[in-house]
């Protein structure tokens, strides 16, 4: 049986991700995804793609096509995005964390591409993303240069072919030297598989009780309030959850009309980000992510108030 690896091309349908003079991200990481996958098959590998034309599917639902295809890996390719055109420029590779498989394969993607004439701007962690976050197997996300830089669209346009060999490249060498028997027919040792999927993202360590005072979950007019910082009434959002209710959000806006909130969540998308529009009583609110844990629901919210956003976490709706 073959080593089976999903690519995923970022975005697609509406969610055009980043744009730039034209240029739109989900066309290329589409034609770069499609690329990439057909070399690891001439390799040998079981490719599954998560889209193969111009559809949606939400990070979530891509995890679930990932892991419900049983796959050994998972691989998202994106183009990043910055503030200002040719701000920034370079090739980076997330991660859930920097453990693992998935850590090295960020590592050798990285170096293939330097190889080709990418700045190497580093392998960053990533755990609030849903195709890091809720895949099973080992999961990187590659932003294939700045899809606003003059120089990476360059480098892109007159070395694609290097630029997708090179992403294959970090993929099979780090599948082969981790054990994988891979060959024209597909097979691979058994043993390796069973451990490899067995990988363990880490732990979160938990909370302080001073910690969780401060990063305590809200519901129902609690939000409103907090958020606003305002004490005059405002209709729920929802009934308070029950005690047993699992799972975490958090919210990153309320909206008076849902043009606004969607207009806002389509951003978070953009960034990488799982994000949903909720409506109740007449108002929107945006939410990012979907936690199991107080800890996890904590340690994305560090990294979006490190952003600059405002944040509160709450129960999942």
């Amino acid at each position: 049986m073959a080593v089976k690896i999903v690519i995923d091309a970022g975005h697609g349908g509406y969610d055009a991700g980043a744009t730039y003079n034209g240029r739109r991200e989900k066309d290329d990481t589409l034609a770069l995804a499609l690329a990439v996958g057909e070399i690891l098959e001439a390799q040998g590998y079981d490719v599954i793609y998560t889209r193969t034309d111009d559809v949606y599917d939400s990070p979530v639902q891509k995890a679930r096509i990932g892991n419900e295809s049983g796959a050994d890996f998972f691989v998202s390719i994106h183009r990043n995005s910055s503030p200002s055109p040719n701000q920034y420029n370079g090739v980076q590779t997330l991660i859930y964390n920097n453990a693992g498989l998935k850590a090295v394969m960020a590592e050798n993607v990285n170096k293939e591409l330097e190889q080709v004439g990418y700045r190497n701007i580093n392998v960053v962690e990533r755990p609030d993303l849903a195709v890091l976050r809720r895949t099973k197997m080992p999961a990187i996300l590659v932003e294939a240069g700045f899809i606003n830089s003059d120089e990476d669209n360059n480098l892109f346009d007159t070395k694609f072919s290097e630029t997708a060999e090179a992403i294959a490249r970090g993929i099979d060498e780090t599948i082969r030297d981790a054990g994988y028997a891979v060959s024209q027919t597909g097979n691979r040792e058994g043993a390796v598989k069973t451990a490899i999927q067995n990988e363990k993202r880490g732990t979160a360590t938990s909370a302080s009780a001073d910690e969780n005072q401060k990063n305590k979950v809200y519901t129902g007019t609690q939000v409103v309030n907090e958020y606003y910082g305002i004490s005059r009434t405002v209709p729920a959002f929802a009934e308070e959850e029950p005690q047993t209710s699992m799972g975490y959000q958090i919210l990153v806006g309320i909206y008076r009309t849902f043009g606004t909130a969607s207009y806002q969540a389509n951003r978070f998308i953009n960034a990488g980000y799982d994000a949903m529009v909720y409506e109740d009583d007449g108002l929107y609110q945006v939410r990012v992510g979907d936690y199991e844990t107080i800890e996890d629901a904590i340690i994305a919210q560090r990294e979006l108030r490190d952003r600059g956003y405002d944040t509160l976490i709450v129960h999942k709706a």
